[in-house]
């Protein structure tokens, strides 16, 4: 490959970028889906607003004014002792009755917006412990979820101390067991201890977003191969530049494309939020304050009711620097990852007559980066240190995964240079063998060119340039 093969690449790139926005289809629907992010916010904002700041003034906020509890066991439920336990709910009425179910549903029909009955029963040696709300309850989902909780923990120790076992038994008795079974051989695997949710997440989100952009940009750019071979655009334009310019000039012009789209979602999206911010964040600001203070509450008031630890957070790697070059490192490594497969889909888009034949002959890319990302899932779950790696030095997965594990201390410098070196060296062996077959398969017309016959043209062209 030398520098005249290239001949033209600008025209091609002018010309396929000019292509893409004069496609009335491809512009509105780019208009459509900044105008839908636009005004999502502020629509969702003025039709929701209110039910939403109901819903996080709800949350933690105790509106049960009576609770009328029948027991049909023979397990003393101690409403007192509950109520003592548990200050949050310490206003509340408690009623025994020993009225029937069917009484209290039918008196709940006409009233008791803010009351509930707890049915104790055992059925089938199970203790069930049911609550029940009107239909026009003013008690949230979660308020009566967090409430019921807190009347199981007591329950439990109801049935403890009507059994006779004291609080130091009963505390033993609760210690959870677990069993599993080890293979002594994986006893020396090394296992990675520092493994937490949020770092799971953020690879998984970052694959998913690179996998997205890998095959709509690919099938972008063999689609319009293909529809300029049909058309017979593409003998038009070889008389400007050479086949090879056609592969650079489009993968680039693809990828500006991208990134400008991108931008014009990414302002529609800043736009979204600053209108939503003006309309509700006010209004919303005061009613999730209010719920993060009844949620306070309710921990520090109801017994066994805890708020998640996020301690785990603390031993993420993170610093600044590692930060700043690891967006660096995830820009670097999505573009060499855009281009070599773009070279793929040109050269599987230059194989094809018809749209017909590039949908199976796109099976390749579409099944190169599902495992990728497959191999990315299993190295998160599985958090094994000798399939980890195997994953970076795989080219296919590792885009997916080291950028990201670089960023969290999990992955070196030495990692994503690796990386980055196969990747552009199997990038520039696709060019290579593009150049040699690149012309011939421009002018194919016919059936689809398997990859057993791109070989046997490989073969042909290197002998005819012997020969000559």
């Amino acid at each position: 490959m030398n520098k005249s093969e290239l001949t033209g690449w600008k025209k091609i790139f002018s010309f396929t970028f000019i292509q893409y926005y004069r496609s009335k289809a491809s512009v509105i629907s780019l208009i459509v889906i900044c105008l839908l992010i636009m005004l999502s916010g502020p629509v969702m904002s003025l039709i929701g607003s209110s039910g939403a700041s109901k819903v996080l003034e709800s949350i933690g906020e105790c509106k049960i004014e009576e609770v009328y509890i029948l027991n049909d066991t023979d397990i003393e439920f101690d409403a007192s002792g509950f109520a003592e336990k548990n200050a949050e709910y310490s206003k509340i009425n408690y009623i025994d009755t020993e009225e029937s179910l069917d009484s209290l549903q039918e008196k709940f029909k006409t009233d008791s917006g803010r009351d509930l009955i707890l049915h104790i029963s055992l059925n089938d040696e199970k203790y069930n412990l049911t609550f029940y709300r009107s239909e026009n309850s003013e008690i949230s989902t979660v308020n009566t979820g967090v409430f019921s909780d807190a009347v199981e923990i007591y329950f439990k120790t109801c049935r403890m101390k009507h059994a006779g076992i004291s609080q130091e038994t009963e505390e033993m008795l609760s210690c959870d067991a677990e069993s599993s079974v080890v293979d002594i051989s994986s006893i020396s695997e090394k296992k990675d201890d520092d493994f937490n949710p949020f770092e799971m997440t953020s690879v998984m989100i970052y694959a998913f977003v690179i996998m997205m952009i890998v095959l709509v940009s690919s099938q972008q750019i063999a689609a319009s191969i293909v529809v300029e071979k049909s058309s017979k655009v593409i003998e038009t334009l070889l008389l400007s530049a050479r086949p090879l310019a056609i592969i650079v000039g489009k993968t680039l012009a693809t990828m500006v494309v991208i990134i400008c789209n991108f931008v014009m979602i990414i302002i529609s999206g800043g736009i979204s939020g600053i209108l939503t911010s003006v309309l509700m964040s006010e209004k919303i600001s005061e009613s999730f304050s209010k719920a993060v203070e009844n949620m306070n509450n309710i921990e520090s008031n109801v017994e066994g009711i805890n708020t998640p630890d996020l301690s785990g957070m603390e031993n993420i790697a993170i610093t600044p620097g590692r930060i700043l070059f690891g967006i660096v490192a995830v820009l670097i490594t999505t573009v060499l990852a855009y281009l070599f497969y773009s070279v793929i889909s040109s050269v599987t888009g230059a194989s094809c007559s018809s749209m017909e034949d590039l949908s199976s002959a796109s099976s390749f890319i579409s099944l190169a980066t599902v495992l990728g990302v497959y191999m990315v899932m299993g190295s998160v779950m599985l958090n094994n240190d000798l399939f980890t790696n195997i994953t970076y030095f795989f080219p296919f997965s590792g885009i997916y995964i080291v950028p990201i594990h670089y960023i969290f201390g999990k992955a070196s410098l030495s990692d994503l240079l690796i990386l980055w070196s196969e990747v552009i060296i199997l990038t520039t062996v696709l060019f290579r063998f593009a150049a040699v077959i690149y012309q011939a398969l421009i002018y194919h017309k016919g059936e689809r060119l398997k990859i057993k016959n791109i070989i046997a043209l490989v073969k042909a062209q290197k002998g005819s340039g012997k020969a000559s």
